[in-house]
């Protein structure tokens, strides 16, 4: 399979800390409601669970994609040494869990790390301890070519910057038991109506 898709250039790339001159928030901000309610579907039929590339999880054990199928998946790309916008995403994925109540345990949820450097499985596996992520959830650590490739499968932008932070898209990514992207939202603290209604019928026999 080629994965030679187009990455969507108007998404906002938001920093996780603060910089000279920009409109990015520290976290004793106001919130960031630009580009809350604004979903973004897709009709690609590629299955992100036939990028064949090996990650490590929180408990570091090796893991495969396709080892995610059967359940539909809710996934983003994060960093744990942000203090502003992953926090808060991961919030928004815990929301949305908790919003499904007793049918949370058919849909995994899933995290990606854009660093490679740091987030080693006990720093991920730390940022789970924090963020309070129960069993479901899935923390992933992979190689810079691994974590770019994903990236561009699920159309997220990121940039490193010369302090190892980055600044990046803000996307939540609903993919179905196949793989395949079903919808996506992007922004902080976003209105998930449309994102739970798709998970709904996705589980749905």
């Amino acid at each position: 399979m080629k994965y030679y898709l187009l990455v969507i250039s108007a998404f906002v790339l938001y920093s996780c800390k603060i910089q000279n001159n920009t409109a990015v928030k520290s976290d004793n901000t106001a919130s960031d409601t630009s580009h809350q309610n604004v979903p973004v579907k897709t009709g690609k039929n590629e299955s992100i669970f036939a990028l064949a590339d090996t990650f490590q999880t929180q408990d570091g054990s090796r893991c495969v994609l396709s080892s995610l199928a059967g359940k539909p998946t809710v996934v983003a790309m994060i960093f744990t040494h942000c203090t502003y916008a992953c926090p808060r995403i991961t919030s928004d994925m815990k929301n949305i869990a908790d919003k499904l109540k007793d049918i949370r345990d058919k849909v995994n949820f899933l995290l990606v790390s854009f660093d490679a450097d740091r987030d080693t499985p006990p720093q991920l596996k730390k940022f789970q301890q924090q963020m309070e992520l129960g069993p479901g959830w899935t923390l992933l650590h992979g190689s810079d070519e691994t974590v770019r490739t994903l990236s561009v499968l699920l159309n997220v932008q990121f940039e490193k910057d010369a302090e190892g932070n980055f600044s990046h898209s803000n996307l939540i990514t609903v993919l179905d038991k196949n793989g395949s992207i079903q919808l996506q939202k992007v922004g902080l603290e976003a209105d998930h109506t449309e994102t739970l209604a798709r998970i709904r019928e996705l589980i749905k026999p």
